[in-house]
């Protein structure tokens, strides 16, 4: 198991990173000094984000000078995602202990809505400059784009979102720095596996968006998937909030349900991207667009049914292919949003009994099976009405930690 050191420059930035690590089960350790021996994780903060820049590289020089750095088999430098602090002058401290072969820096953290494109930083696709944070009373940020901030101090090369997706990495010759793009989590993981790759030591600096990309390529998540029926206002704003983090959304043609489609492909497609370790929310095209609501009722009035036989058709058919995905994907995380599709899938899995372990948030539980073929499985269950826009995205995230 490889061992982690995460450097910070203040306290709240210690915590999010050590998180990244502790969501994956590791044992982690946050000082103010360094540490005694080899841990399997230890993060040290530095409380150097708001000095001057000389200062701040004296602190950061003196506090790993006894460090036994060469111990670690990953280190980070975890910045500020919006970059504040003394990022040059701390870096430079490390790099001096380290004598690494190459920086790599990937600020991005999608979650939290921090993006790279361009080697710009964005927050909410918004330029990091055009934000409050350019205005910061103890430490305004005065450049956002690092490729031009690095390339003052170090050769730097910049690594694009396409170059990424495409896999089209560059070949490290004379290079010290590579500046990388990140939109989605996936782009952050990509390049991390192509840099654990490479036979150099690597000098990683980012935010916590970085750290649970690097621990995720050693543990791994076991990925959820989330199945919303639920049409309303709530459940919609929460899929419009996880489309924009990055999330892969399928959505279910109810038109096609009433009309005997299909669902093979979609079907395949979801076990493809719960294979590659992606979260996925599979829902209805009514729930993405309201008016098709609409339409599948005079669909169905064409075809002599019903309203309450259309809604029943709809909701078997959603637990059908949700199953179908369950049992090819073997996924173990699901979250349901909807009542009755929620009691019905439960039903078609041999589901009898869950136990209460937690609560993401007021009125969200998450359960653990107790009983029959996916016993162990965890299930948060939600209200359609229920929840902040992020209650979705929070939900799948608590359910990919190794411990609740």
């Amino acid at each position: 198991m490889n061992t982690y050191l995460i450097i910070a420059d203040d306290f709240t930035g210690s915590n999010d990173s050590a998180l990244e690590l502790a969501h994956r089960g590791l044992s982690t350790i946050i000082g103010f000094s360094s540490p005694k021996g080899t841990v399997d994780s230890y993060v040290l903060d530095t409380e150097s984000r708001n000095r001057e820049g000389d200062e701040a590289y004296r602190m950061t020089k003196a506090l790993i000078k006894d460090l036994d750095i060469d111990s670690y088999d990953i280190v980070l430098k975890k910045i500020d995602s919006t970059l504040r602090g003394n990022i040059l002058e701390e870096i430079r401290a490390i790099d001096e202990k380290m004598n690494s072969d190459l920086i790599l820096v990937a600020p991005a953290f999608s979650q939290m809505g921090r993006t790279c494109v361009g080697g710009t930083v964005f927050v909410n696709s918004v330029k990091l400059l055009d934000t409050e944070f350019a205005h910061d009373p103890l430490k305004p940020v005065t450049e956002d784009n690092l490729i031009t901030l690095f390339a003052s101090e170090y050769s730097t090369i910049h690594l694009s979102v396409d170059e990424i997706r495409s896999k089209a990495f560059p070949l490290i010759k004379d290079v010290q720095v590579i500046v990388c793009d990140a939109e989605h989590e996936a782009d952050l993981f990509e390049t991390v596996k192509w840099a654990r790759g490479l036979d150099k030591r690597i000098l990683y600096v980012g935010s916590a968006g970085l750290a649970g990309a690097l621990i995720q390529y050693d543990r791994p998540k076991q990925p959820a998937l989330a199945i919303l029926a639920s049409l309303s206002k709530a459940s919609r704003a929460q899929l419009d909030y996880a489309k924009s983090r990055g999330v892969a959304i399928l959505a279910v043609d109810v038109l096609s349900i009433l009309k005997g489609g299909d669902f093979t492909p979609i079907i395949d497609q979801g076990v493809q991207i719960l294979q590659g370790g992606e979260d996925l929310i599979l829902t209805l095209s009514s729930a993405l667009d309201r008016s098709v609501f609409q339409q599948s009722i005079e669909v169905g009035k064409a075809l002599g049914l019903k309203d309450a036989v259309v809604g029943t058709m709809i909701k078997d058919c959603l637990s059908k292919v949700s199953l179908e995905i369950i049992k090819a994907s073997g996924v173990k995380n699901l979250f349901l949003s909807g009542g009755e599709t929620a009691f019905g899938l439960m039903q078609m899995m041999g589901i009898n009994e869950v136990k209460i372990i937690g609560e993401v948030d007021i009125g969200i539980p998450i359960t653990l099976v107790l009983d029959g073929p996916y016993q162990g499985m965890k299930i948060v269950t939600k209200a359609g009405g229920f929840g902040k826009e992020d209650a979705l995205t929070y939900s799948l995230r608590r359910l990919e930690e190794r411990q609740l």
